[in-house]
């Protein structure tokens, strides 16, 4: 109002509204619309238009004053610019926060995102306050999605972020980064040691989420920096947390500080896949076999194909240290190639005595090389390339990479299935375990996981566990393999429970080709018992 007031004046003292002075009326007007949109407009148009209206003079000098017609009609086009302002500057600061959302907020959470997290990092770093970043991972999302679905999802995630920050301190100090990992910014000074704080996360965490009268479980993993111990640049910070996580998912631990020796971690695990790629093209890689005991008549029919890498600098690696980092990479779909390449042309070598001997090899395959979509065609094509019987050949793939992507996976088993290849239910009781989809998959065999086989005879709930397996396997007409079998007492528990088969330190550890041959021609009939 006070610079309505000032214009007035202005205008006055240089003679009145004919002259173009009168026009800087205007600029209060679109201020106001600006500020107070329009109902700001409107009023300060109102205003402007009554001290240019019948208070002055239409010529100071001759103090002529305005007619009616002419403030009235001035007042009135005054009123349609505040309003029209008021209604632009609306339009343009809801179309602003529209693009204010969809770039710093995402729109299924509404959480802040990771431009956002960085912004956050950044202002504490300015202010010279100590936090940890903590990136949380929820590891069985897809478990979790196949179970829940698409339509419920969305509403899934939203209550379980709600449960998140409804422990202490975690209100409004969460950050999307993608659809199964959130940052938390943990500012020192308002929390506990970070260790208890973490153990009490943890065990937070292991409680399940009430959903549509579902209880779920979320598998979830932490990976911590610190600022500013280990960086003072928010995007270090980041890059350390990830790696953290990942070092914590690779030993199977919840959650792993960032510690400045795992700065190596990443660089090794880019270097591995591009010594692997290498080692394809060199023939690194060999194939070490350990075979399955049929328990009912001592016999081996079956062998797995075990891949070992003789690297060319480090010496022999486990694979264990790279099978992991590769089944994340596009390296696992020509190194798969590679294995059944050479299992097709180890299996005659083992089968030299045709009349006698019929062996076939099972070989490993991940959810990866299930899910491209030549993978059934290419197989079925090296078959004929190397004269094989496809009856000579298994597949062993774990439940959890089958539930992905479940019933087109369900297809193509089926497909090889028809044509003879075995299916083997890889590490059966430690991954998804739905019996729904087990009665539907085209599988020939379940494999207990070696985890339960090692508590035999410590733990009765893990021997009920095994018993209640072999029983339902049997009732879906299903064969069942133990692995992992070390002991002469694991092996009398199993056949006592009419397990059809076994396979373990016990009987053989995974050796060369050449060996297992041997191995095989000096045992014409194993008796283990």
């Amino acid at each position: 109002m006070l610079l309505v007031l000032l214009i007035a004046l202005i205008v006055y003292y240089t003679g009145g509204t004919r002259f173009s002075y009168a026009h800087l009326i205007y600029v209060p007007i679109i201020l106001a619309a600006y500020f107070y949109k329009i109902k700001g407009g409107v009023i300060t148009a109102v205003t402007g238009g009554l001290f240019l209206g019948p208070f002055m003079p239409l010529n100071t000098d001759t103090m002529v004053s305005q007619g009616l017609e002419n403030w009235s009609f001035r007042m009135s086009m005054l009123i349609i610019i505040g309003a029209f302002s008021g209604y632009l500057f609306s339009l343009l600061e809801s179309q602003l926060e529209k693009v204010n959302q969809i770039a710093y907020y995402d729109p299924e959470t509404g959480l802040p995102n990771k431009i956002k997290l960085k912004q956050a990092m950044e202002t504490e770093i300015a202010a010279e306050n100590d936090f940890y970043l903590i990136i949380l991972s929820i590891n069985n999302f897809i478990d979790i999605y196949k179970v829940i679905g698409f339509m419920n999802f969305s509403n899934y995630i939203k209550e379980l972020l709600q449960y998140i920050k409804n422990f202490k301190n975690l209100k409004n100090k969460i950050y999307y980064i993608n659809e199964n990992k959130y940052g938390i910014i943990l500012k020192k000074e308002e929390n506990e040691e970070l260790l208890i704080y973490l153990n009490k996360f943890v065990e937070y965490m292991d409680h399940a989420v009430k959903f549509n009268h579902l209880s779920i479980f979320n598998d979830i993993s932490l990976g911590i920096s610190n600022y500013p111990e280990q960086s003072q640049i928010a995007d270090e910070l980041l890059d350390q947390a990830f790696v953290a996580l990942k070092k914590a998912n690779s030993k199977k631990l919840q959650f792993w500080q960032y510690q400045q020796e795992d700065s190596n971690f990443k660089d090794n695990n880019i270097q591995i896949l591009a010594d692997i790629n290498q080692s394809i093209i060199n023939n690194d890689f060999e194939i070490y076999y350990q075979p399955k005991i049929n328990l009912l008549n001592n016999n081996v029919e079956t062998l797995e194909a075990l891949i070992r890498w003789n690297h060319p600098q480090k010496g022999f690696m486990s694979p264990g240290k790279f099978i992991p980092i590769v089944e994340q990479s596009s390296l696992i779909e020509p190194l798969t190639e590679w294995v059944i390449k050479q299992v097709l042309s180890d299996i005659d070598q083992f089968n030299q005595n045709k009349e006698k001997e019929n062996y076939s090899i099972a070989i490993n395959i991940s959810a990866r090389n299930l899910q491209h979509p030549n993978f059934a065609e290419s197989l079925i094509k090296n078959l004929e390339l190397f004269k094989i019987n496809p009856e000579r050949l298994s597949l062993e793939i774990t439940e959890t990479d089958l539930i992905l992507e479940i019933k087109e996976n369900i297809k193509k088993l089926q497909r090889l299935k028809q044509k003879g290849i075995k299916i083997y239910l890889d590490d059966f009781g430690k991954g998804y375990s739905s019996l729904k989809y087990l009665k539907e998959l085209p599988v020939d065999y379940l494999k207990i996981d070696r985890y339960f086989i090692k508590n035999i005879g410590e733990e009765k709930a893990t021997e009920n566990i095994i018993n209640s397996i072999i029983n339902m396997a049997h009732a879906l007409d299903l064969k069942v393999v133990a692995e992992g079998v070390e002991t002469k007492e694991q092996l009398d528990f199993l056949t006592g429970l009419n397990c059809d088969y076994a396979q373990g330190y016990y009987f053989a550890r995974p050796d060369t080709k050449e060996n297992i041959i041997k191995w095989l021609a000096e045992e014409e009939k194993y008796n283990f018992n």
